[in-house]
């Protein structure tokens, strides 16, 4: 794998070319690593982490496998591009948030062992647990439209990280299948990881602390954070309910523009699915229901979304229903289509008369 595959934009995560500078996905400037991630592997991290392999590259940073310098075990070192860090401001919200995030602990939420800043380097980092699986995005890439009696349990596991988050005072911000990892169980079994918490947040500012800016990715975020609003944990409950809808109809909730996110309605679920895929009544309501454009019309925690996702399945079978029309005719059909309907009436009752004449 190149460095100029890994490549993609830091506002929405689209694919470029190494020699665009703008993303033509979403029209921002490209910020780019100043060395491809293979150029680190054999380095020691400020004295503590030595790079051993690249495990992915993202819009805000690169992600390591590490070995702990001292105690030699092995950790997940992301390191954040250092452009995104230039200046007291943004490295002091990164710091607040780092150690907020590394405060979290709880079974559906990545743990963090250590954060810091490499003057050395020039770039700030997260060391954390080493985990084995795939993301949301893997297996949805393979089995979406997937039956909600095998998403809505990954999707209740995601909601307990969230709730000890939001009870944390942290906000996701930029939640998607690529931060949903489902680390695999002896058992067989997923257990969900949610990772990346808080740092858009903690980027979310420009140098001077007055203008916010719009990070995150375009497909995921709420409308209220396109508007560059202060967000809360309901742009989260969005932007899951995006990541069910996909997963649920293999579809889009909206175009790809800012405007489309703002004010385009999703469409129903179940006109999108064939009878068999048909989702029940009270889990298509409650899908659209956390896809509302305005906020107070979400859950207004992610536990209540929980609970409606588990009742949905349990109270209301998975039996198909038919299938709405998509488009419906409102105007009366056309002269000649009625002269034509008429002629075949006239002729089917001619050749019922001769047919009973023949007879008799």
């Amino acid at each position: 794998m190149t460095g100029n595959q890994l490549e993609t934009c830091l506002h929405c995560s689209a694919v470029i070319r190494p020699d665009q500078r703008i993303c033509p996905s979403c029209g921002q400037a490209i910020v780019a690593p100043d060395e491809p991630p293979e150029a680190w592997i054999g380095r020691n991290l400020d004295g503590k982490y030595v790079i051993e392999e690249v495990l992915g590259v993202g819009g805000m940073g690169m992600v390591f496998s590490a070995t702990r310098d001292l105690v030699g075990d092995k950790v997940a070192l992301k390191v954040l591009y250092p452009r995104l860090l230039e200046s007291p401001l943004q490295r002091a919200l990164f710091r607040d948030e780092a150690i907020a995030s590394a405060r979290l602990s709880h079974p559906n939420v990545v743990t963090i062992f250590d954060t810091g800043f490499s003057e050395s380097e020039g770039v700030a980092y997260i060391a954390m647990e080493l985990l084995q699986g795939q993301t949301l995005k893997d297996l949805l890439r393979e089995q979406a439209p997937m039956p909600p009696m095998d998403l809505i349990p990954l999707i209740c596991q995601a909601c307990d990280g969230l709730t000890a988050a939001h009870d944390a005072r942290i906000i996701h911000r930029d939640l998607k299948p690529d931060n949903i990892f489902l680390e695999e169980l002896s058992s067989g079994e997923f257990r969900v990881k949610l990772v990346d918490f808080g740092i858009a947040a903690m980027l979310d500012v420009d140098r001077s602390g007055e203008r916010r800016q719009r990070l995150g990715t375009l497909r995921y975020m709420s409308p209220e954070q396109c508007r560059g609003h202060v967000v809360d944990a309901r742009a989260d409950i969005y932007a899951l309910g995006v990541v069910l809808y996909e997963g649920l109809t293999r579809r889009r909730v909206t175009g790809k523009s800012v405007t489309a996110v703002i004010n385009e309605i999703p469409a129903i679920p179940n006109m999108l699915l064939a009878p068999e895929q048909q989702l029940p009544t009270s889990l298509e309501d409650s899908v659209l229901r956390m896809l509302s454009k305005d906020p107070a019309g979400r859950p207004e925690n992610a536990a209540l979304v929980r609970d409606e996702l588990k009742e949905s399945l349990i109270k209301t079978p998975l039996v198909p229903r038919p299938i709405a029309p998509r488009t419906r005719r409102l105007t009366a059909p056309k002269a000649d289509e009625t002269f034509f309907s008429w002629k075949i009436a006239v002729g089917v009752s001619l050749l019922i008369g001769s047919i009973w004449g023949f007879l008799l």
